[in-house]
Parts: structure tokens; sequence; C-alpha cells
């Protein structure tokens, strides 16, 4: 693929790191499909598809104006190595911030796991991103409007679902891979519960791809480095994302599926579901 890289506000607090890979070759007749690839910095590079098959542009917004990934490095510990724990753990903030829904005043309110951390910048991170940054891309390569497919994983699936909850429509393939559903005690769950019956303009049919790993758990404490996990500590992940499937699959102009990733815990379903993902956004 080829890279095109930006930082747009470059020097504001507002600085977004963008980074979008092009597949080589001649694009389609429309334009290539885009996938919004939420925490990319964290994956990428995902193998490459297979030869012959379909192919899709991806962008990966990043935390801050720094080049290069952000990436949390964890000793065994459980915290982060000293050399990286100041960029990193900012990047790990602003995440926070970007990917959450804002309290019901619209104000920001702390993570319930890391009270340190605000919450609730998930409106300014959408604007921005569906002005913007998509605005930058399509100056970059040819890129079909019809075809955008927005990922996120945990925090980031979280921001998907928001995203479904803010713009109906808007994305045409919403993927959402082991979404921290737990957060304020289902604040999302009651959000959706508020989508409109039909979109605000004539289109066709939007996608929902909901995805777990049948070993995943997710945990309503915060992490205590003393006293590490067990997996029996933890609620099964996708017995609530399945009510979830159910809770939307009356919503007429919203085509919901589940997709179980075999094996896989929380941390193993990132690469795995941002893979399939590339996949979804290219067929």
């Amino acid at each position: 693929m080829n890279l095109r890289e930006t930082v747009l506000a470059n020097g504001t607090p507002d600085a977004r790191r963008l980074r979008l890979h092009v597949p080589a070759g001649t694009s389609p007749r429309n334009g290539w499909p885009l996938l919004v690839l939420l925490d990319g910095d964290w994956v990428w590079p995902l193998d490459a598809p297979p030869e012959g098959a379909a192919a899709c542009a991806v962008l990966i917004p990043g935390h801050g104006g720094l080049h290069g990934p952000v990436l949390p490095r964890w000793s065994q510990q459980g915290s982060l190595a000293s050399s990286q724990a100041v960029p990193r753990a900012q990047a790990l903030a602003q995440r926070a911030l970007d990917f959450t829904p804002p309290a019901p005043d619209g104000s920001r309110w702390p993570d319930p796991r890391q009270p340190e951390w605000q919450c609730g910048g998930a409106d300014p991170f959408l604007a921005a991103l569906l002005g913007p940054m998509l605005a930058w891309a399509a100056a970059q390569a040819p890129l079909d409007p019809a075809r955008l497919n927005l990922y996120g994983h945990s925090y980031g699936g979280l921001c998907a679902l928001y995203a479904l909850v803010r713009h109906p429509g808007r994305f045409a393939h919403t993927i959402c891979a082991s979404p921290s559903l737990w957060w304020r005690d289902g604040r999302i769950e009651a959000l959706l519960d508020g989508l409109p019956r039909a979109l605000p303009a004539p289109s066709g049919p939007m996608r929902l791809t909901l995805m777990a790993g049948t070993d995943e758990r997710w945990y309503p404490l915060p992490p205590d480095p003393m006293h590490p996990r067990r997996p029996a500590d933890g609620i099964p992940t996708l017995p609530r994302l399945e009510a979830l499937r159910r809770r939307l699959s009356d919503t007429p102009w919203l085509d919901c599926a589940l997709e179980r990733l075999d094996g896989a815990r929380h941390g193993d379903a990132l690469r795995a579901s941002a893979q399939r993902a590339m996949t979804l956004a290219a067929t």
C-alpha cells in the first residue's frame, strides 16, 4: 500500500496525526472503499489480502500530533514502561476522551476505571473525523463515499456504536469488536434505544457487524497490579453482545450480525477483528 500522512491543526491542542494507506494500482470506478481504523496504530500493518481479493483504503486517526505510532507498552507488573510512561499515558488518556460519550448534560465525566482520565469527547472527535479528516483523505486518493466503513475495538467499539447513535446512516458499515458495553452502566445501550425508525435521507440498508472472542470477559473493577485478573473474575462478553444484537434487530434500516472469534480473548480480538474488518470493508 502507498502511505500518505499529515498532522491536522499541528501545534495546537487539537492536533491530529493521520495516516492513509491506499492500495496500489487502479481504483474501482467509484473509488476505493474506505475503512476508518480506530486504534489502527496498535495493529498496523495487517496482513495483505490474498492475491486477487478486493482491497480498501485505510485511514488511521492518531491521538495528538506526534508522528509515528503511539503504542502502549506494559511492564510485567501491569504498569507503563518508565521510558514510555509520559507520552503513552497521555495518548491513552486522549484516546479515552476521544472514544467515549458525554454525560447526560453534555459535559465531560471521569472514566469509571481510571478516574484520572476525562471522558466524553466523542462528539468533537466524530465531528473532526467526518469533517477535516475525511476531507483530507478524499483529497489524497479516489474514495467511494457510499462505501465508508468505521471499525473500533473496546473503547473504539464504544465510539463506533456512539457514531451510529449520533450520525445514523453516515457509515455504510459499522464494525464493532468487543465494545465496552459495561462503560458507565451500559450508557451506550440506553443511547442505542433512541435510534430512529427511519433514516433522515433515503439510502440503502446500513450494516452493523458485532464481534467478540469466545473466551472474552469484561471486568467491572479497576485493574490491581498486585492481584492479576483471573478468568473466573470476569463476565463473559458474548451473551451481552448477543442481547444487543437482538435489541437492534427490529431497526428497519440496520442489518445487524454477530461474529464469534474462536478462542480469542479481549486483547487477541483486536488484531483478529481488525483483519476481518479489512475484508468486510472491501466486499
